[in-house]
C-alpha cells in the first residue's frame, strides 16, 4: 500500500503507455494519433490541463499528436492563450528523460495527414480506449500506485465526512463539507451526489440546497473522486442517529451480493449485452436465496455500470445490446440500486488477462479509533474481502 502520494507519471509509466500506443498503431497500420481529450492529455502528460469533470471524448485545452514511426515524437497544440503554458510543458515533461522528442504544432494539426488516427477515423472512440483504459504496467508501476493511494485516501475521507455529519445539516452544508475534505487530501471531485430528505427514490440524487439529514435516515453520498489519470467511483451510505434496521442490512446485504456475482463476471473480453443479460438471473436467484419479494427489479433500476479510466468515471455504460469488450488491466464500476429500500452498493475492480476480476480493497489503511469498523469482512471465491457498509453515525 502507497503511503506517500504518488508522482503523477514516471519514466516507466510513460515507456509502458508509449509501448502500448505504439504496439496499438501499429495493429490498425497508422503512424500517428490525435489526443486532445482531458483523460487521455493527463494521461499523456500527468499534467492537467482544465479542472472540469472529465468524460470520455469530451475535449480540452491542450492537444497532441503522437507520431510513432520512424521515431517516436509528441506535438502539442493549443489555442495560442495557452501557448506559454504549453512551451513550459514541453520543457519540463517526463518525455525528455525518455528521450521522445517534443515540439509545439501551433493551434491546431491536420487531421488530414496519411496515417493518423483521429475523432474523423471510424471507431476512434474505441481506439482510443483500448490505449488509455489498460492499466499500462498492469498490476504493478506508478498508475497502480496511483490508484492504490487514491482509492484508500477517498475511501476515509468518506469516513471522515460521515463523521462530521449532524442532524440538520442542508445539502449545502454536505456539499461543503465534501468538496472541503477531499481538497485537504489532495484529491478533485469529478462528481458528487448527495441523497438527503425527501430523496429517497432518486437514484442519481442531484444536490439540493436546502434539503437536510433528517434523524433516521440514509444518507447517500456518492462520488468520483480523481488524481490526475486516476479515478475512485463510490458510494457511502450512513444512517443517521440510529443503527440500520433488521431489513436495511438485510436488502444491502443482497445487493451485496448480487453486485459481487455481477462484478465477477468483468473479464477480459466479457462482451457489455452478455454482462447486461446476466443481471436478472442474478438478481432473481438473491431474490429467491433471500426471500426477499420484488427483489429481482433491481436488476435494471439503476443503469448497469461499466468501465471507468483516465478517460472519465465511465468510458461507457454498459447497454443491452452493446458489442464492446473489457479490456485486460481495464477497470470498471458497478452500483446498482435495490427496488426495495433504494439503498446503493458501489464495487470498483480490474480486469486481468485470465481469470476472475480483481475486486479492489478500499480499507488498506489504519482503522484506529472506531467503535466499529467501517466495513463488512466477507470471504468470496476462497479469498477473504472488506466491502463498504452502512455506517452508523457516532460510531466513526
Amino acid at each position: 500500500m502507497t503511503v506517500e502520494r504518488p508522482k503523477s507519471i514516471t519514466k516507466g509509466e510513460f515507456c509502458a503507455k508509449m509501448r502500448i500506443l505504439e504496439k496499438k498503431l501499429e495493429q490498425l497500420g497508422k503512424k500517428k494519433i490525435y489526443l486532445c481529450s482531458e483523460g487521455a492529455m493527463r494521461w499523456l502528460t500527468g499534467s492537467r490541463h482544465q479542472v472540469v469533470e472529465i468524460a470520455a471524448n469530451t475535449p480540452t485545452t491542450v492537444q497532441a499528436v503522437v507520431e510513432t514511426s520512424p521515431t517516436t515524437s509528441l506535438r502539442f497544440f493549443s489555442d495560442r492563450w495557452e501557448s506559454n503554458r504549453v512551451h513550459d510543458l514541453i520543457e519540463q515533461g517526463i518525455w525528455n528523460e525518455c528521450g521522445v522528442k517534443a515540439s509545439y504544432g501551433g493551434t491546431s494539426p491536420d487531421l488530414t495527414e496519411e496515417g493518423i488516427a483521429s475523432p474523423l477515423t471510424e471507431d476512434y472512440a474505441e481506439i482510443e480506449r483500448s490505449i488509455v483504459s489498460p492499466l499500462a504496467e498492469g498490476m504493478e508501476g506508478n498508475q497502480k500506485a496511483k490508484l492504490d493511494w487514491l482509492v484508500a485516501e477517498s475511501r476515509q475521507a468518506l469516513i471522515e465526512i460521515a463523521a462530521y455529519m449532524e442532524e440538520g445539516m442542508t445539502g449545502w452544508d454536505l456539499r461543503t463539507l465534501v468538496h472541503h475534505t477531499y481538497h485537504r487530501r489532495h484529491m478533485e471531485l469529478n462528481l458528487v451526489m448527495l441523497g438527503l430528505s425527501g430523496m429517497r427514490r432518486h437514484l442519481h440524487p442531484v444536490v439540493e440546497d436546502d434539503s437536510v439529514v433528517e434523524p433516521g435516515a440514509v444518507v447517500k453520498i456518492a462520488i468520483g473522486a480523481r488524481y490526475f489519470d486516476m479515478f475512485h467511483s463510490a458510494t457511502q451510505l450512513v444512517k443517521i442517529g440510529e443503527a440500520p434496521s433488521h431489513r436495511e442490512l438485510a436488502v444491502h446485504h443482497a445487493l451485496r451480493e448480487a453486485t459481487l456475482a455481477y462484478a465477477d463476471r468483468f473479464t477480459a473480453g466479457a462482451v457489455e449485452k452478455d454482462l447486461h443479460e446476466s443481471l436478472g438471473p442474478i438478481f432473481k436467484k438473491v431474490e429467491e436465496k433471500h426471500e426477499l419479494e420484488g427483489f429481482t427489479q433491481s436488476a435494471y433500476l439503476h443503469h448497469a455500470g461499466g468501465p471507468l479510466s483516465p478517460l472519465g468515471n465511465r468510458d461507457f455504460v454498459i447497454t443491452e445490446k452493446g458489442q464492446r469488450k473489457i479490456l485486460p488491466y481495464s477497470q470498471f464500476s458497478v452500483n446498482p440500486v435495490d427496488a426495495l429500500e433504494f439503498l446503493k452498493f458501489e464495487l470498483q475492480g480490474i480486469a486481468l488477462p485470465a481469470g476472475p476480476p480483481r475486486i479492489i480493497d478500499e480499507f488498506a489503511w489504519k482503522h484506529d479509533g472506531f467503535n466499529a469498523p467501517p466495513y463488512d469482512t466477507i470471504k468470496w471465491r476462497g479469498t477473504t474481502l472488506r466491502l463498504p457498509t452502512i455506517i452508523t453515525h457516532g460510531d466513526t
